[in-house]
């Protein structure tokens, strides 16, 4: 390979580990959403059980009304807080957004990958590099000019772990051995 593609390559290379890392946080950051959602919902559905009046007064009918009243007060005031939060937040839809960029970071991925493969396999010109380069740096651009989606310091580092500790976006050749069948191997 000539220096001037491996120069070529080499950037490449660096904008598709960003898209890897881009790709993986969001997907984090949506089971994060998804996981609060889900934690969220339990506590709804626990608390108002507990603020159930009737539900309360069978349980603590033993308990003086000077002691049942605030409580069911501060129950109340809790399941309302958590009600509002809830609402406010849409985790759901806040999921969905990540997955959705998630998505559209995969496709820019794939298409990285597909050009570093056809750079390594000397399929194309430098000229030829350089036009693909700037149409996927367009279209990345395009990506990154519209609304991204929040993502926290949780599932970046939940990213960490899962791209260098797990290897999550490698293919070791035993799992292509494995799973890839004997005719398609080369």
């Amino acid at each position: 390979m000539e220096e001037s593609t491996k120069i070529l390559y080499r950037e490449l290379q660096d904008r598709y580990v960003k898209v890897i890392w881009t790709h993986k946080i969001q997907l984090c950051q949506a089971a994060i959403h998804i996981h609060n959602n889900r934690c969220h919902n339990t506590l709804l559905a626990v608390l108002s059980c507990l603020v159930s009046l009737s539900a309360i007064t069978n349980v603590l009918k033993w308990l003086p009304d000077k002691f049942m009243i605030p409580v069911l007060a501060i129950l109340s005031l809790i399941l309302t807080y958590f009600t509002i939060k809830y609402k406010a937040e849409n985790l759901g839809k806040a999921a969905s957004e990540n997955e959705h960029f998630a998505a559209t970071m995969h496709d820019l991925r794939n298409r990285y990958a597909g050009l570093l493969s056809d750079i390594k396999a000397g399929m194309l010109t430098n000229q030829q590099i350089m036009q693909e380069r700037k149409k996927i740096e367009h279209e990345e651009n395009l990506i990154y000019s519209g609304i991204v989606p929040f993502t926290s310091k949780k599932a970046v580092t939940n990213a960490e772990k899962a791209l260098k500790h797990n290897q999550d976006s490698t293919t070791t050749a035993e799992e292509i051995e494995i799973l890839v069948s004997s005719n398609l191997q080369i």
